[in-house]
C-alpha cells in the first residue's frame, strides 16, 4: 500500500484501508471502507473533511501493510466519552465528578491494555488525524503518546495510568479560558497570552480533589522547561515532576503536528528535529531519546525526497534511528528501483532525506500515481 496525499487522489484508485472521520455528531463515521474504488464524489468527500490523504492498493508495493496505532473502536468510544465529560463539565459550570474521573479511568486502562499488546510501538501521526475537534483528539493523543513513551522508558502499569490521566485531563483548565480567547485564529495578545498561561493551574485547582497529587502535579507543570523559561511558575529541571517532562514532549509534538486555524501542520520530520534541537534547554534528554523511538518520522508507504534528487517510499523504519529508514527508490519514470538501507548500507551513508515527495516536480511521482489507477481501472 501506498498513502497518497489528498492532492494526488485520483478516480480509480482502491482504498487499502477504511476511513473513519471522528466529529462530534457521531465520532466513529465509517467514511469509506476498504476495497472502495475512489471516483471524484469520494475525492470531494475526503477533501470536505480535511482528510490529509488515505492509504492505497499498489502491485509495486503490495509488500507494505500499515495497521492501525489504536483500534479504531477503542479510538471512537473514547473521542466520545470524552467530549461527554468535556461537555458536562461545562454544563455544570467547570465542575468536575467522580463520575467523570471513573469514565476517564477507564479509557486510559484500554489503552494501557491495547499498548502493552503491541510488538511494535511506532506512532503513526497519519492515523490521528482524520477528526473534526482539535481538543478531544488532542488530548487523547497526548495520553496515548505518553502512555507508550512510559512504556518504552519501562514505567509501572500504576504510573502509566496516571499519567495516562494527566494526558487526558491536561488541558482541562482551557475550559475556563474565554472561548474568543481559546480561539482566536491570530497571535494572542501579552495580556491574553497572560490568560492562557493560568490554564495549568485552573486544573490544578479543578482537580485537586479527585485525582492523586502525581496527575495534578504533572498538569501543573506540562508548560514548564528546564531551562525556567515555561509557565505557570517558570520551575528549573529537577524541580518539574518526571510525568511533566513527558506530557511536555508529547504536548508539543501533537500540537505542531496538526492543523489549527493560525498555521497548518508540520510534517513530523521537522517536528522531532524541533523538538530535538530543543532538546536541553527544554526537554528532559533521557525522555526524548525514548519518546523518538516510538515516534515514525517517516510513515511507511510514503514518499520522500533524497539529497541525491531522487524519490522513494519508506518502507521499513527503525527506532535505532528513525531518521534513516529502509527506502524504495523511484525512478524518473515512474517505474520502481532497489530498496537501500539508509542506517546500514554504507554506500549511502551520506544519503538523507530533505523532505516529503509529494510536491515534488519531475520525479517519478506522476508516473507511480498514474500506473496506481491505471491498474486499478483495468481491473
Amino acid at each position: 500500500m501506498l498513502y497518497i496525499t489528498r492532492k494526488h487522489l485520483r478516480p480509480g484508485m482502491i482504498l487499502a484501508r477504511d476511513i473513519t472521520l471522528y466529529n462530534l455528531s457521531n465520532f466513529n463515521t465509517l467514511l469509506l471502507t476498504k476495497g472502495q474504488i475512489l471516483n471524484n464524489t469520494y475525492i470531494k468527500r475526503i477533501a470536505y473533511h480535511n482528510i490529509e490523504g488515505a492509504y492505497v492498493e499498489s502491485e509495486a508495493f503490495a509488500d507494505i501493510n500499515v495497521e492501525p496505532y489504536i483500534d479504531d473502536k477503542l479510538t471512537s468510544d473514547s473521542l466520545s466519552q470524552i467530549n461527554d465529560i468535556y461537555f458536562e463539565f461545562r454544563m455544570s459550570s467547570g465542575k468536575i465528578t467522580t463520575n467523570n474521573i471513573k469514565k476517564l479511568s477507564s479509557i486510559v486502562d484500554g489503552l494501557i491494555t491495547e499498548l502493552l499488546d503491541k510488538d511494535d510501538l511506532s506512532y503513526n501521526v497519519v492515523d490521528f488525524k482524520n477528526y473534526d475537534t482539535y481538543t478531544f483528539q488532542h488530548c487523547l493523543n497526548v495520553a496515548i503518546l505518553s502512555i507508550s513513551t512510559g512504556i518504552s522508558l519501562k514505567l509501572s502499569e500504576r504510573q502509566l495510568h496516571d499519567l495516562g490521566m494527566a494526558g487526558l485531563l491536561h488541558d482541562i483548565g482551557k475550559m475556563t479560558i474565554p472561548v474568543e480567547i481559546l480561539n482566536k485564529p491570530g497571535k494572542l495578545t501579552d495580556e491574553e497570552y497572560e490568560i492562557m498561561k493560568t490554564h495549568p493551574i485552573s486544573a490544578a485547582e479543578l482537580l485537586k480533589n479527585y485525582v492523586s497529587i502525581d496527575i495534578i502535579r504533572a498538569i501543573e507543570g506540562h508548560h514548564e522547561k528546564l531551562d525556567g523559561t515555561g509557565y505557570p511558575y517558570g520551575r528549573k529541571a529537577d524541580n518539574i515532576h518526571y510525568y511533566s517532562k513527558i506530557l511536555a514532549i508529547c504536548d508539543v509534538y501533537d500540537a505542531l503536528t496538526s492543523d489549527r486555524s493560525y498555521r497548518k501542520a508540520a510534517f513530523p520530520s521537522e517536528v522531532i528535529e524541533y523538538i530535538m534541537g530543543c532538546g536541553d534547554t527544554h526537554f528532559d534528554h533521557e525522555i526524548l531519546s525514548h519518546f523518538i523511538k516510538i515516534i515514525v518520522a517517516y510513515p511507511v508507504g510514503t514518499f520522500v525526497k533524497l539529497s541525491n534528487d531522487k524519490l522513494a517510499v519508506v518502507v521499513k523504519n527503525y527506532t535505532e534511528n528513525i531518521m534513516r529508514p529502509i527506502i524504495r527508490i523511484i525512478n524518473p519514470d515512474g517505474t520502481v528501483g532497489d530498496d537501500i538501507d539508509l542506517l546500514f548500507d554504507n554506500d549511502y551513508m551520506n544519503i538523507t532525506i530533505t523532505d516529503m515527495g509529494y510536491d515534488y516536480e519531475n520525479s517519478g511521482l506522476s508516473g507511480v500515481l498514474k500506473s496506481v489507477y491505471e491498474v486499478s481501472v483495468g481491473n
